[in-house]
Parts: C-alpha cells; sequence; structure tokens
C-alpha cells in the first residue's frame, strides 16, 4: 500500500509539471574572453560542443581563414599570441625534469636555469571525435594550421559552414577551452600574449649562459629535448634572426620522435681567443632498431645582448638539419670531419 502511494504522488507531480521545463537542460550559452557570443548553429552532439570554425577564428584574432572546396582544406594563418604561445611551451618542454634516467643521458641545465619557476600551462585529456564513431567510416577534412595539416574528423557542414568539435579551437588556437555539461555552459579563454611575452622573457634572462660550456650544454639539451626555444637561447642575435625562419614552420619543435639525440660527447675544445672557443661534439642518433653517430661543430664568443654579458653560439659549422634550427654553413663539409672521429 505505502509503494501504491508513492507511485501515486509521482505520477501526480508529473501531470502538475506537464510541459514545464523546470528540469530541461539551459540554453547553451558561450563566453570568450569573459564576454557572452552567440554565434549561429552552435549545438551539442553526443555531449560535446559543435562551433563554426571560421567564427572561431575570427574571434580568436586568426590573421586569414580560407576554405578550398576541392581539397576540402581549411586553412588559418594564426596572430603573435600563438606563436609566442608555441615559444613558451618550448621553453616549458626543455626546462622540465625528465625523468630519472633520461636526466642522467641528457645536458644538466645551467644553474640559474634551475631556479627558473616554470610556468604551468593548462592541460587536459583533448576529445578531438565524437564518441563511437570509427575513423573509417568517416571522411575528414583537412585542417591547415599555419602550414600544418590536422585530418580533422567529425566535420559538420550547416548553411555553408564548418563546425568542429569545440576541442579543436584548444588544439588549434592554443585556447583554454571548457565545457560545462550542467549549465550547458562553454567558456573560452585565448592566450595573454602580453603575460606570455614577459614570461618568455624572464626566462631568456635567466638563461644567458655565464660561460661557453653553459651554451654549448644549452644548445645540447634543447636538442635532446626537442626544444627548439633552448637552441634559440644560445645563440647569438643574428643567427636568432635566421632561426624565427624555421622555428615558427615547425612550432618551436626541434628534430622529431626517432632517431632522437642521445648522450653528447665532446671531442674537441680549441680556444680560440679569450672571447671564443669552438667544440666538437659527437653523439649517438638512437633509433629502435640501432644508433648512428652525429657530428656537430660550432663557435660560441662572449657577446653583450640586450645590455647583458654572456656567451653564445656565433657559427655553426655543422650540424644535422634535422635537428638544428638553423643551416649550418654549406662551405664545412661533414666528410672530413667524419675521417677524424
Amino acid at each position: 500500500m505505502k509503494k501504491s502511494k508513492i507511485i501515486l504522488a509521482s505520477l501526480l507531480l508529473a501531470s502538475a509539471l506537464g510541459s514545464s521545463s523546470a528540469f530541461a537542460s539551459p540554453a547553451l550559452t558561450i563566453q570568450i574572453n569573459g564576454s557572452v557570443a552567440a554565434p549561429p548553429g552552435v549545438h551539442t552532439a553526443k555531449g560535446q560542443v559543435m562551433v563554426p570554425i571560421r567564427w572561431a577564428a575570427e574571434q580568436l584574432g586568426a590573421r586569414s581563414v580560407e576554405w578550398d572546396p576541392k581539397t576540402q582544406t581549411v586553412s588559418i594563418e594564426t596572430n603573435e599570441a600563438y606563436d609566442a604561445f608555441e615559444k613558451l611551451s618550448s621553453y616549458v618542454q626543455g626546462l622540465t625534469s625528465q625523468n630519472r634516467r633520461k636526466e642522467d643521458e641528457i645536458w644538466p641545465l645551467p644553474e640559474n636555469a634551475k631556479k627558473i619557476a616554470v610556468p604551468h600551462l593548462p592541460l587536459r585529456p583533448l576529445t578531438l571525435n565524437l564518441e563511437n564513431q570509427p575513423f573509417e567510416k568517416k571522411k575528414p577534412i583537412t585542417l591547415s594550421v599555419n602550414h600544418q595539416p590536422y585530418a580533422v574528423y567529425d566535420i559538420e557542414i550547416h548553411n555553408g559552414h564548418i563546425y568542429v568539435l569545440a576541442d579543436w579551437i584548444q588544439q588549434v588556437f592554443k585556447a583554454e577551452v571548457t565545457y560545462d555539461k550542467m549549465a550547458n555552459k562553454l567558456s573560452i579563454e585565448s592566450p595573454n600574449r602580453d603575460e606570455i611575452e614577459t614570461q618568455i622573457k624572464m626566462i631568456e634572462e635567466a638563461l644567458i649562459p655565464a660561460t661557453p660550456e653553459e651554451a654549448m650544454k644549452l644548445w645540447g639539451r634543447g636538442e635532446q629535448t626537442r626544444s627548439g626555444a633552448l637552441q634559440y637561447a644560445a645563440l647569438s642575435p643574428e643567427l636568432r634572426k635566421k632561426a624565427m625562419e624555421r622555428v615558427k614552420n615547425y612550432g618551436w619543435v626541434t628534430g622529431g620522435s626517432s632517431p632522437w639525440v642521445g648522450p653528447i660527447t665532446v671531442k674537441e675544445e680549441k680556444k680560440l681567443s679569450d672571447t671564443a672557443v669552438e667544440y666538437t661534439v659527437t653523439y649517438p642518433e638512437i633509433t629502435s632498431s640501432g644508433s648512428t653517430t652525429g657530428l656537430e661543430k660550432f663557435i660560441v664568443e662572449k657577446r653583450t645582448v640586450n645590455g647583458k654579458e654572456g656567451w653564445f653560439i656565433t657559427e655553426l659549422l655543422l650540424a644535422s638539419s634535422y635537428y638544428s634550427i638553423i643551416p649550418a654553413d654549406p662551405a664545412n663539409h661533414a666528410s672530413s670531419l667524419y675521417d677524424n672521429l
């Protein structure tokens, strides 16, 4: 009898509510950098938010957005905040301690660098595809960001607008994207360029090599941790200008997952003057199936940069283009150097 009363009460409550939306999900709202936005056609799909990619790109300051229907490619050129974030991320990668075994094999950081308060970059697992949708049944559209292509699945096209999962906004623009399912609210925070540039300046000042050996090891650690930013910090202003042409196209990442640079050995250290030292170093280029020997040769000089004195690489005489963020001097040939190994 008691159970019947409970059921009856529930039915009466449901009847009283009728078509009330008291328990319906709230309308989807979007905030970009704290301001409420209302782009056309934004909706949820399987608990994830789909947003128009052109609208998102324009809101986040992209230089350009183009669509090529023949190649099914969306091409986006990002802004300076994106470039700065990529550079800062590269510094964080190179400055963050690796696992103990890895740290034993790579060049240590200079003492001043160990005191750097490495910024915490917001990271979370990204959901870049709708759940339970096998890749082989989908046709991707290419999303090209600064000439770096991504195959994007779960694309929707409505009324001439291309919609992608909101997490792609984080992947593409380095924005912090959060979705509150209970409140049905999507929040997007773009990188703050001024804050990032301030962090980069503090890091680069702390990284100024106090000795030629520190410059040499800073460059080497950049190769070993795939941090183009650490390599950049070891260069003279003239070489930094050359490096900028390359690092932007590779997102401040140097080398690849295989082969990777193993422990570095100084084969020769030649003092050219009181303010110049020439180094020749070797290292194993390691793959899962074995390794070969890599060789580099460069000159480190004492220079004053931005009013601060330090040691910087001024000439890269020999280096693998795979690991280097600048090309080596073409006048030097690897054959004669390898003969002396």
